[in-house]
């Protein structure tokens, strides 16, 4: 038998612990051993996906500065082996019945039905270790995807503080104070060169000289002139302004553009846009899922749909013999318990029956003694 240990690796060995079965039993099996070297390595390989799956997640998320990468290696570590502690559970725990003459309402009900609370643990352990493997393989897209989402917030932020500031009242007044200052500037000009052509003696009244009715135009050559230039003052208000209400809105906006963090909601979202508006990437995203998740239940489909071999013969019949033999234990011991409960309990009444005659025949003596006494 030492000879046999021997032939075994401790790689192998150490696959077969992977997929909880008992050594010692299935060395005597050869032709059982690749099925569960197999078991045990999807139950690895399940393992080892699951360290950079965490590692990445936090990577990616929560750890920073120069520890990032130590505190993401050991979630990643913790978070390996609760996959492999889970599907290796899984896989030892699952066990199917080995007579051939039970019916097979009873072998699918004892199969099956304990399969699929683990089958559907196993596709939830797939599909949670296959996200952030997807993030980490559409990086570059997500990137990109997310920029043009934070762009999209920020030009909404942008729109909706403009909507709610005086801006907008501000830009109309603006306006209309340019529109009356042309109108003004017109006129204005109109009025000055009535003024020179009067004082010139090239028009009005061809009067040469400052005259009255040169006096008069240039009166009002001069308010229209004024009237501009209050009209450019109220504008350039306006203006200066509208010119701090725009500097407020670009401050919050760039405060609102630095809240913004690439987070790992964030890069979710991009990932679900992606695949909502590419096909490809819907494909290969699923792809991966199916892959992660068909990784994740190979281990217990394969015990589901292998043939009963002799290793599971001989496990069921240990089974069935330690499970036998604790409940010949216990029944003997409760018979063993309640024999001397039987016989404490007969002892009890035997030993009150005589104390109760012992006070009799106590009571009766003394009853004679006074008795004699009295006729005495």
């Amino acid at each position: 038998m030492k000879d046999q240990k021997d032939t075994v690796s401790t790689f192998t060995r150490f696959l077969w612990w992977c997929a909880g079965v008992v050594p010692d039993t299935l060395r005597r099996y050869p032709s059982e051993r690749a099925k569960y070297e197999g078991i045990g390595g999807a139950v690895l390989a399940t393992g080892v996906l699951a360290f950079f799956s965490g590692f990445y997640a936090i990577y990616s998320t929560l750890a920073s500065g120069s520890y990032a990468i130590p505190i993401s290696m050991a979630f990643g570590i913790v978070w390996a082996l609760t996959i492999f502690n889970l599907d290796r559970y899984i896989v030892s725990s699952l066990r199917k019945p080995t007579d051939p003459a039970t019916p097979w309402r009873r072998r699918l009900s004892e199969t099956l039905l304990p399969a699929l609370p683990r089958l559907g643990l196993a596709i939830l352990i797939g599909i949670t270790i296959s996200k952030p493997l997807e993030l980490r393989l559409f990086q570059s897209a997500i990137a990109t995807q997310a920029a043009i989402d934070r762009d999209m917030e920020v030009t909404a932020k942008r729109a909706g503080v403009i909507q709610s500031s005086p801006l907008g009242s501000l830009d109309a007044e603006s306006k209309t104070l340019s529109e009356e200052i042309a109108r003004a500037e017109t006129c204005a000009q109109v009025l000055e060169d009535e003024f020179h052509h009067e004082a010139d003696g090239t028009g009005g009244s061809h009067r040469y000289g400052y005259s009255d009715v040169a006096h008069l135009k240039e009166s009002a050559a001069v308010q229209s002139r004024q009237q501009v230039n209050e009209l450019q003052q109220r504008l350039r208000q306006a203006q200066t302004e509208r010119d701090k209400v725009n500097a407020q809105i670009d401050r919050q906006v760039q405060d609102f553009r630095e809240s913004q963090r690439d987070d790992f909601l964030t890069r979710m979202r991009a990932l679900s846009e992606l695949s909502a508006n590419s096909s490809a990437v819907w494909w290969i995203s699923s792809f991966i899922v199916f892959l992660l998740v068909g990784v994740e239940i190979t281990p217990v489909l394969v015990k589901l749909v292998s043939p009963i071999g002799s290793y599971d013969v001989k496990l069921d019949a240990m089974f069935s013999s330690d499970t036998t033999e604790a409940l010949l234990k216990r029944d003997t011991t409760n018979r063993v318990l309640a024999y001397h409960y039987s016989t404490a309990e007969t002892a009890a009444r035997e030993a009150d029956a005589t104390d109760t005659a012992l006070q009799q025949f106590i009571n009766d003596v003394r009853t004679e003694i006074l008795g004699r006494r009295t006729a005495g």
